[in-house]
C-alpha cells in the first residue's frame, strides 16, 4: 500500500507506445529503480539513453521521479519541434549539453507553438528538479487543461480512431492474425 518511488530512468520515444485501442503505455522497466533501493549502480555506469537523461542523471546524482519528468519533457519538446533537443558529437558532448545548456524555447523553432504548451514543456525541462512538476500527474493535468482550452479530443476512443486512421492496414492485419 505504500508508494515505491519508482524512477524509470529510460523515458524515451522508443519506450512509449500508443496501443491500437488508444492506451498510452510506458515500456521497458529494465533499468528502473526505487528511490528506497539499497542496490547501488556501479560508479560511472549510466542507465538509459543519453539524449533523454536529466541533468542530475547525467551527473550521477541521486534521482527521484522528477528525473523522469525531465526525460518526458525532452520527448514533449521533440514532439512539438520535430527536432532532437540534445545531440552532441558523442555521448560525453551530449551529457555536457544536458548539464550546461538550457533548452531553446519551442517557439524559436515552431512559432505556431502555443505559449502555454511552451510553458509546460519548459517547466518539465527545468534544470533544477525543484522547479519541475512534482509528479507526472501534475504535468498531465496541465496538458489536459490545455487540450480542453483548445477543444482537442482527449479520450482513448478518439486516440484509437486516430491510430486506426494512421495505421489502418497494420491494424487490419493485427486483427486478422
Amino acid at each position: 500500500g505504500a508508494l515505491l518511488g519508482i524512477v524509470h530512468r529510460d523515458v524515451s520515444p522508443s519506450n512509449i507506445i500508443v496501443t491500437y485501442d488508444g492506451a498510452t503505455k510506458l515500456l521497458d522497466f529494465g533499468v528502473a529503480k526505487t528511490t528506497t533501493s539499497t542496490v547501488k549502480t556501479r560508479t560511472g555506469a549510466l542507465k538509459g539513453k543519453v539524449s533523454y537523461m536529466s541533468p542530475e542523471q547525467a551527473r550521477g546524482a541521486p534521482l527521484d521521479g522528477r528525473s523522469d519528468i525531465f526525460s518526458l519533457g525532452v520527448v514533449l519538446w521533440e514532439t512539438v519541434t520535430v527536432q532532437r533537443l540534445f545531440r552532441g558529437e558523442n555521448d560525453l558532448a551530449t551529457l555536457q549539453l544536458i548539464i550546461n545548456q538550457p533548452p531553446k524555447r519551442p517557439t524559436a523553432i515552431r512559432p505556431d507553438c502555443p505559449h502555454e504548451l511552451e510553458r509546460i514543456v519548459l517547466r518539465a525541462l527545468a534544470q533544477d528538479p525543484a522547479e519541475r512538476y512534482p509528479t507526472a500527474e501534475h504535468l498531465v493535468t496541465e496538458l489536459e487543461e490545455l487540450a480542453r482550452e483548445h477543444k482537442l479530443k482527449q479520450s482513448s476512443s478518439a486516440l484509437s480512431a486516430t491510430v486506426a486512421q494512421l495505421f489502418g492496414a497494420e491494424l487490419a492485419a493485427w486483427r486478422e492474425a
